[in-house]
């Protein structure tokens, strides 16, 4: 009997550590090619147009996971409302997984909530109300992408791509091949912006908002074209450097300081986005042993960002009430 019950405790020991807690991190990576996205910025479809982007935002839903051995964990409660402008990494919160094979996600709102009144969301929402608005009306739903720009070689002939409707809420699939490692996991995608033009003519504009035509199309080659593993997630990212790296108080009530303590005496920075992904503070060259003061006047999630060489090596998450 005693070597039952040991052998018991044996096997839910074992079971703990293998599906331990770990952090899981979604960061987009916004690109034109093969150099990072900016505003405004010329580049080229693959039928040779040129066009520069002013506005790029779009929403996804709906992230699911499939880990060790195929297992499959739906994030739940989770909308992103990305802005290429800005630097997009979500916390997804801690979950039983190891090791990352696949991550799928839809572009767009899913039906269940694209049809509900964006008021009804507290203003740090990604639903809520949004300015430039991202919400087409009741019947129609949201934007599920807004792509802007001017096309042609002198770069002055207005597109726009609004894309919607609940039968464009596509679902896309990006393999992966990642451990975890120091309780983290860090699900780091490509998004290849100049592929959501493809097959795309904008040397002469073209303005299409709703369901069909080209905004329909924009929205299939962000399905099948625009994200791809990130370099950086071919390995794990070593956090071996870095003793310290905390917010306190937290939640806080305005006013947080983020402590940094690390074995290597070189330059960080440290960014400060709200839920949306926006930056809202960014301080450059971090010394080693640092402590900065913030304050944060708005209620919600914010996440802070440590950056080493261009990329977050760690991100904590900062309630303020």
């Amino acid at each position: 009997m005693k070597k039952i019950l040991l052998l018991a405790i044996l096997f839910l020991m074992l079971s703990i550590n293998s599906f331990a807690q770990n952090n899981i991190q979604f960061k987009i990576n916004h690109k034109l090619g093969d150099t990072d996205f900016a505003m405004e910025t010329g580049a080229k479809n693959n039928i040779n147009h040129d066009f520069e982007v002013t506005r790029l935002e779009y929403y996804i839903s709906e992230i699911s996971i499939t880990h060790d051995g195929g297992t499959e964990t739906a994030i739940q409660d989770v909308w992103i409302l990305v802005d290429a402008e800005g630097t997009t990494q979500v916390d997804l919160g801690d979950h039983n997984i190891n090791s990352v094979e696949k991550v799928s996600f839809h572009i767009g709102v899913d039906p269940d909530h694209n049809h509900a009144d964006p008021s009804s969301y507290p203003s740090s929402h990604p639903l809520a109300p949004q300015l430039p608005s991202m919400h087409w009306g009741w019947t129609a739903g949201y934007r599920f992408i807004a792509f802007e720009g001017y096309g042609g070689s002198a770069f002055n002939q207005l597109f726009q791509l609004h894309g919607l409707g609940d039968n464009n809420y596509f679902k896309t699939e990006v393999d992966l091949n990642l451990t975890a490692s120091n309780n983290e996991i860090l699900i780091s995608l490509d998004a290849d912006y100049a592929r959501a033009l493809e097959n795309i003519g904008v040397n002469s504009g073209v303005i299409v908002h709703g369901d069909n035509l080209q905004a329909k199309q924009c929205l299939e080659n962000f399905r099948d074209f625009v994200f791809s593993p990130a370099s950086e997630t071919t390995s794990t990212i070593d956090f071996s450097e870095v003793n310290t790296f905390n917010i306190f108080p937290n939640p806080a009530k305005g006013n947080a300081t983020i402590t940094l303590e690390t074995t290597q005496n070189l330059n960080y920075q440290i960014s400060v986005t709200n839920i949306l992904g926006k930056q809202i503070m960014f301080f450059d060259e971090v010394g080693s042993n640092s402590t900065i003061d913030i304050n944060i006047d708005n209620a919600g999630f914010y996440f802070i960002n440590l950056i080493k060489e261009g990329h977050p090596i760690i991100t904590k998450k900062l309630v303020s009430k």
